[in-house]
């Protein structure tokens, strides 16, 4: 069987999520059938790893600082993506981010088609139209899909695959992050990962940390800096303004700020608990994911697809997103019920393995392209 050249594109060089999942689905992917190669705005951490992995990267002039650039960058980078994709024989375009969505279905013609991993739920009308051209559709829940329209999500040409999550979270031990912290071997542990952008609501949960009191209180672990702080100003500065709510509310002393950490996975394994206050619409919450197959226990927003993601009081607890109260009974509830915990933690290992090995996601995304490259959607 001859090997299929394929072209992913991303107009975001920072590892995000959505560069996670490409990075890893660019690893596990059948290199006797296909030859990923990779086209972005230039160099950064997402070329640097997909170069390491031995796929191919092309330079092309896609994105922006700001909205306008992004919009007037789509027509210059279609055309570009069409002459990396005729010199190197590809036949479909995966396009791993907005922007580079919008390219690549107005790159498509006959012989070039869009395959649109989609790691949003789209809300604006021209969202919807564009995702809506793509030849086929991935999602990793079926928010995400239905985002684009019920018809759309029911059609043959919509596909929900669970984002994979690599091995080493399920078989992950500690190294000694309490000792490292300086806190007591019993004190709780509640983490949040993820970039600080005030619609992962981080601010949500530094109040519902700051009603506890008393030498027992837990601890707060943040993980993650402000990613894509360049091209969104809803983050930039978002990280000031975090440390002036927390030293507001006197909790700094029982706060750890990581910033940007590698590997997650050994961290997961000593946190007793980890938060995903959402108060915006996502499509499937990574931490998510590897929070279960680490078995770590989870409380996350009822928003977007996370209750696709965890079953109440069964993989997890579900609350109504921005509220605080809410979310502190939550948090309360899984550090102060060893039995409950424990469940969450099995029943969140149990749906990890069940829906998130790497290999599952990867085959399932080997069979979209070749879906695809039959002509059958």
């Amino acid at each position: 069987m001859p090997v299929t050249p394929i072209l992913f594109c991303s107009h975001v060089v920072e590892m995000g999520g959505a560069e996670v999942v490409l990075t890893e689905l660019l690893a596990e992917l059948d290199r006797e059938r296909f030859q990923p190669h990779l086209a972005v705005p230039g160099s950064g951490p997402l070329a640097d790893r997909c170069a390491a992995l031995g796929v191919p990267v092309h330079r092309i002039q896609i994105g922006g600082a700001n909205a306008w650039q992004k919009a007037a960058s789509v027509p210059g980078a279609a055309r570009a993506l069409r002459r990396v994709a005729a010199a190197t024989g590809c036949q479909i375009l995966v396009a791993n981010s907005m922007i580079a969505g919008y390219a690549a279905v107005l790159a498509q013609h006959r012989a070039l088609r869009c395959v649109w991993h989609l790691h949003s739920v789209p809300q604006a009308f021209v969202a919807r139209f564009a995702i809506r051209r793509a030849a086929h559709v991935i999602a990793p829940s079926r928010a995400g899909l239905l985002g684009v329209g019920r018809a759309f999500a029911a059609s043959e040409r919509a596909t929900t695959i669970h984002n994979g999550v690599h091995e080493r979270f399920f078989s992950t031990t500690g190294r000694g992050l309490r000792q490292r912290l300086g806190v007591p071997i019993e004190t709780p542990l509640i983490g949040m990962i993820g970039r600080l952008d005030p619609r992962k609501g981080h601010d949500v949960l530094v109040q519902a940390h700051a009603r506890w009191a008393g030498p027992r209180a837990p601890h707060l672990v943040l993980v993650g800096g402000e990613l894509f702080a360049g091209s969104l100003a809803h983050i930039a500065g978002f990280a000031e303004q975090l440390r002036q709510r927390i030293a507001q509310l006197g909790t700094g002393a029982r706060v750890h700020w990581l910033g940007e950490v590698a590997d997650t996975a050994p961290l997961l394994a000593e946190l007793d608990v980890v938060a995903v206050p959402s108060i915006a619409l996502e499509s499937a919450p990574r931490t998510i994911a590897e929070a279960q197959a680490a078995g770590c226990a989870v409380v996350a927003s009822a928003i977007g697809g996370t209750p696709e993601l965890i079953t109440h009081e069964v993989s997890g607890l579900l609350v109504p997103p921005g509220d605080v109260d809410a979310l502190g009974r939550a948090l309360a509830r899984a550090l102060d019920d060893t039995a409950l915990r424990e469940r969450m933690r099995a029943g969140g290992l149990a749906v990890a393995r069940a829906n998130y090995r790497m290999a599952t996601f990867a085959r399932r995304c080997e069979q979209v392209l070749e879906r695809v490259l039959a002509g059958r959607n």
